[in-house]
């Protein structure tokens, strides 16, 4: 079981009917070593603004749920690359495509994302040389806008044309990308009522997801844990079932961006002060443990400072329980030390998204009764407690 502590720094998700992620081709973002990424691009952009380094930041900080970041980023590496006498067509068409997914995924503006995305693919289809794993990722976000804007034809033709082009490739990078596309015919399938053929989907995903090896997405593979909890809790009322990929979902999403960031023995020793801690998130910014805690210890010295920072951690994962639930553990001893209201609401709040995302997870149920402890919520208390008895395996 989880202490406190470990909680406080952990990470995790909610069901997910189409994964709307971009993909990069960049073997650092590949293998979600993000924060090196960042390190490394920032440092190469401050050195050259050049088109290829605004796209490197661009792909990092879209991944990481930055959007207004990533336009920026995008429309400065379009219009470096325009000043270009002799036009670099393949990477020209990685940044018209860049920018379709920020403008569909991100900021819900199809018009404009199918100008980007019908200039990309006019670069890409002309050139015989193009990379087949970018054309891949173009033909299917060209299909999922399509699917969302209701022209299924379109859709089914881009799905398609995605599938044809990646069909005899087998290497490990590749693995991701088709258990997305599959993903991504078992939630059309499931929005028919074909859930039987939904559920080949799923397992067909899951297991290319597995056979990504070190390029496995933990996004991804969350995201079809989930849609197999939903199958087996809606569909087949199998509530074993449902609750094993349920807390397996849980896990996985939990391991977004990093997994590895949980243990910071390496960079954060015990005697690491707030100043310390505030020079290490201003060299990287997406380290969501370090948002929490900050935002945790500004609670009463700068309370607009420590929502920020809650609210950076959110948005770099919204579908993580644990960053919910360690918002509401620090504002229930706050509250259990000032006694302000203002505490109480915020922790109940958040302790109340923790509660809808828990999927019958001991840990966070557990965690639920001590933060109703701290509100001097007994009642409200032993129910999670009850809950956390009930859930927890033999």
């Amino acid at each position: 079981m989880k202490n406190i502590y470990k909680i406080f720094i952990a990470i995790v998700s909610t069901m997910i009917i189409m994964q709307n992620i971009s993909f990069a081709d960049d073997e650092m973002l590949l293998k979600s070593d993000f924060k090196n990424a960042y390190l490394q691009y920032n440092q190469a952009l401050n050195e050259a603004k050049t088109p290829l380094n605004y796209l490197n930041m661009c792909k990092l900080t879209f991944l990481l749920r930055d959007d207004d970041s990533a336009k920026t980023y995008c429309k400065s590496a379009l219009k470096e690359i325009d000043k270009q006498k002799h036009l670099d067509y393949e990477l020209k068409s990685e940044i018209l495509s860049m920018m379709g997914n920020v403008y569909s995924l991100a900021f819900h503006n199809n018009d404009i994302a199918f100008e980007y995305y019908n200039q990309a693919k006019e670069y890409k289809e002309r050139n015989s040389e193009t990379d087949k794993y970018d054309l891949t990722k173009l033909y299917r976000n060209l299909a999922y806008t399509y699917y969302n804007t209701g022209n299924i034809n379109m859709a089914d033709l881009y799905w398609d044309k995605a599938f044809k082009t990646i069909e005899e490739q087998n290497e490990d990078k590749y693995m991701t990308l088709k258990a997305v596309l599959y993903n991504d015919m078992a939630m059309k399938e499931r929005k028919n009522q074909k859930y039987d053929k939904s559920k080949e989907y799923l397992d067909k995903a899951l297991e290319a997801a597995l056979n990504a090896k070190e390029y496995k997405d933990h996004r991804i593979l969350s995201t079809i844990y989930g849609n197999l909890a939903y199958y087996y809790e809606v569909n087949k009322k199998d509530k074993k079932l449902a609750v094993k990929y349920n807390r397996l979902f849980l896990e996985e999403s939990s391991k977004f961006p990093e997994e590895n960031l949980i243990d910071k023995d390496e960079y954060m020793p015990e005697d690491t002060t707030i100043e310390d801690i505030e020079k290490l998130l201003e060299e990287y910014p997406y380290d969501i443990d370090l948002n929490v805690m900050l935002g945790a210890y500004k609670i009463n010295l700068e309370e607009s400072n420590s929502k920020d920072y809650f609210d950076n951690a959110i948005r770099i994962n919204p579908d993580n329980t644990y960053v919910y639930l360690a918002i509401a553990n620090a504002y229930s001893e706050k509250y259990q030390e000032y006694n302000f209201k203002e505490y109480l609401e915020q922790a109940k709040k958040y302790a109340q998204i923790a509660a809808e995302k828990s999927h019958y997870e001991p840990d966070v149920y557990l965690t639920l009764g001590l933060i109703n402890i701290n509100l001097n919520a007994p009642i409200v208390a032993n129910m999670y407690f009850n809950n956390y008895i009930k859930n927890t395996d033999d």
